[in-house]
């Protein structure tokens, strides 16, 4: 099934690194003008990248498959910030290190840290080292070219990374699986489990058993770190508190899960009943990279839910190009829904076993947990995140769980926006957490927050809105 057209297009070199995509396969369904529309994404995209040589993730000749989850394999102690956006005072290191899917499989993954200026004063600082926040970014993309820690912003720029550094916090962000280092060193390829919390919970503690390996001085063996994630990261987050009842990990003080994505199987099926709705539509044009997901996990699947449509986009356009949310968006321009995926693709036996290993929330987690929403979230619904909370808080009760989880709605916000117009509540959430403030008794607490003035403020659903010039016919631009 996997096969592709050998002529090629020249449009973009990609780097100097050991792989050098010089351009997109021929495309039976991707026309002249699509063609057109995906050069010009990629090159802007590209452009975003702080390195076009990819060298950093080539899969590092001292991985084995042997080796423990969280080893050590790479340090890229000062990372060169010419070619990055990052406030000054900051300064970021990278590194290589081993985490596990849902398999158990050991692979390599990359990671990003970033340093504050001065570290946040806590009672304990002197002695456990730079209080950390352990960051799982939202969907960049699901390919070698998606890793944040290559993005000149590293995607989420003020809105999480550069603000909790400011603060004083060291930010371990890991890129997941798949995303940066994208095969083993026999050439093998790892695929990214999009939206499957419990692998990026993986990626995550890995991430921080490394971190400290790398840096034992400054992030101490028992050094506090909250989690923290959003969409994509905030199941990932949420998962990690699920983790931590059977694998906890010394110094955890808590995790904040915004925007999380619970059932996305289900959320896909009722999709289908709601297909004038703009959440559907957002997620219903992710079946492709949901069709990707199940192949990472279940690779005997090979990506069955593709139609012939598709899988010309997904393998002759996007995949040469290493492409990630701009070029993902333009490469599927003009395909229909009907030729998006096979019908009732999710209902194939492995699918469902992806919806049960992918969920996060409704099981026993280690807390305090803090999840927030926005009410008018179009890419991870509302009404998709509070069920999942009334559940989880529903078997808190019953089963006597001595834990808190504290849920936030804020009024009017969309997917982004609601990072933004909820910092005040988590960024003192953090710093009372790494600061030894014990969180609220045991049990859970729902409120809502009001906003003012939600009428009159401009809401950007995607995480670019620095990238306010652009005109409609490139809005792609604010994907990244």
């Amino acid at each position: 099934m996997h096969s592709h057209f050998g002529v090629f297009l020249p449009i973009a070199l990609l780097g100097a690194g050991a792989s050098i995509v010089a351009g997109i396969s021929s495309s039976s369904t991707c026309g002249a003008l699509c063609l057109e529309n995906v050069h010009k994404g990629s090159s802007w995209e590209m452009d975003q990248h702080a390195s076009r040589d990819f060298s950093f993730y080539e899969p590092p000749s001292n991985f084995s498959s042997k080796l423990p989850p969280g080893s050590l394999l790479t340090v890229e102690p000062v990372t060169d910030l010419s070619e990055y956006s990052i406030p000054s005072g900051l300064s970021m290191s990278r590194i290589i290190y081993t985490t596990n899917d849902l398999n158990g499989t050991t692979l390599p993954a990359s990671a990003y840290i970033l340093w504050p200026y001065a570290p946040l004063e806590t009672p304990e600082q002197q002695k456990q080292g730079y209080p950390m926040v352990a960051w799982a970014h939202g969907t960049s993309g699901v390919l070698r070219g998606c890793a944040p820690s290559n993005y000149r912003n590293l995607q989420y720029h003020f809105m999480a990374p550069f603000l909790l550094a400011l603060q004083g916090m060291a930010v371990v962000a890991p890129d997941y699986a798949g995303l940066g280092i994208r095969t083993l060193p026999n050439g093998q390829e790892i695929g990214h489990p999009w939206l499957t919390g419990p692998a990026q919970a993986n990626d995550l503690s890995n991430a921080i058993i490394a971190a400290r390996k790398a840096f034992p001085s400054l992030l101490t063996a028992n050094g506090p770190f909250v989690a923290m994630g959003h969409s994509q990261g905030g199941g990932a987050a949420w998962s990690f508190a699920e983790k931590q009842v059977k694998e906890p990990i010394s110094g955890y003080k808590g995790a904040v899960a915004i925007a999380p994505p619970t059932r996305t199987i289900d959320h896909l099926k009722d999709a289908f009943g709601n297909v004038t709705q703009t959440w559907a539509q957002l997620i219903i044009a992710g079946q492709p990279k949901l069709i990707a997901a199940v192949t990472a996990v279940f690779p005997s699947y090979n990506y069955t839910g593709l139609t012939s449509v598709s899988y010309d986009r997904w393998f002759n356009v996007l995949e040469p190009l290493d492409g990630c949310l701009p070029t993902d968006s333009l490469a599927f321009t003009n395909v229909t829904t009907d030729e998006l995926a096979v019908a009732n693709w999710y209902d194939a036996p492995e699918v469902q076993e992806y919806a049960r290993l992918s969920e996060s929330g409704r099981k026993k987690f280690k807390g305090p947990l803090l999840v927030i929403s926005g009410e008018a979230d179009i890419v991870v619904p509302h009404d998709t995140v509070e069920p999942a909370v009334d559940d989880t808080c529903s078997m808190l009760t019953h089963e006597h769980w001595d834990e808190s989880l504290e849920f936030v709605s804020y009024s009017a916000m969309d997917h982004f926006p609601s990072i933004q117009a909820s910092q005040i509540k988590w960024l003192a959430w953090i710093k009372d957490r790494l600061s030894g403030v014990p969180a609220s008794k045991s049990g859970c607490v729902k409120s809502l927050v009001n906003g003012f003035r939600t009428d009159d403020t401009f809401q950007s659903a995607e995480p670019n809105f620095l990238e306010g010039w652009a005109s409609t016919d490139e809005s792609w631009k604010y994907s990244l």
